[in-house]
């Protein structure tokens, strides 16, 4: 299936791999080199708040470099055909146990389950145990576990609404308005 900005005619299934981490990393490389000059200040206590800062804000590139390596090594995170939803866990959801396809805040698309069945949650995460905590606050937040973010995605909003268009077999898509989604 072709990727953002690609023209021409849709085919085969859509693989969803990880992509779009580089701009967090430009982010708070930035705020790092802003951090440094509070490091400078002549007060010493800011001059030391400075440095916590700046080593936090280090951490947290370290962290998210990892993370995207992870991601990059696990190669289609997601992968949507005629059988469903695949996760990378090999799990797949059939389109029969999604009710709706719902755009949220944040430019996410939600996948609601069509009663009684439990969909799993999508969070590719640097630590296992934070995953359950995301299923948790996304499920609070949304109504649902499985939310995409294509903007972490190599995959536009507009890849995977047409990706459902053409393999869901009729579920419902909604935009935030509450009207039909249209990308």
């Amino acid at each position: 299936m072709k990727r953002r900005g690609g023209s021409g005619p849709v085919t085969g299934p859509l693989e969803i791999k990880a992509g779009g981490l580089g701009w967090q990393l430009v982010s708070m490389l930035s705020s790092a080199v802003a951090v440094t000059r509070l490091a400078r200040e002549p007060s010493r206590v800011a001059a030391v708040a400075g440095l916590c800062l700046l080593g936090l804000l280090l951490l947290a590139v370290l962290l998210t470099a990892v993370r995207m390596v992870r991601l990059k090594a696990l190669g289609t995170l997601l992968r949507l055909d005629d059988a469903g939803i695949t996760g990378a866990d090999g799990r797949t959801v059939g389109w029969g146990e999604i009710a709706e396809v719902r755009e949220v805040k944040g430019n996410g698309l939600a996948f609601f389950p069509a009663a009684p069945a439990e969909l799993p949650v999508f969070a590719p995460v640097l630590f296992r145990a934070s995953a359950a905590g995301v299923a948790r606050r996304r499920t609070e937040r949304f109504g649902t576990p499985l939310v995409l973010f294509p903007v972490a995605l190599d995959a536009s909003k507009e890849d995977i609404v047409a990706a459902v268009r053409r393999f869901g077999g009729g579920v419902l898509l909604t935009g935030a308005d509450g009207q039909a989604l249209t990308a």
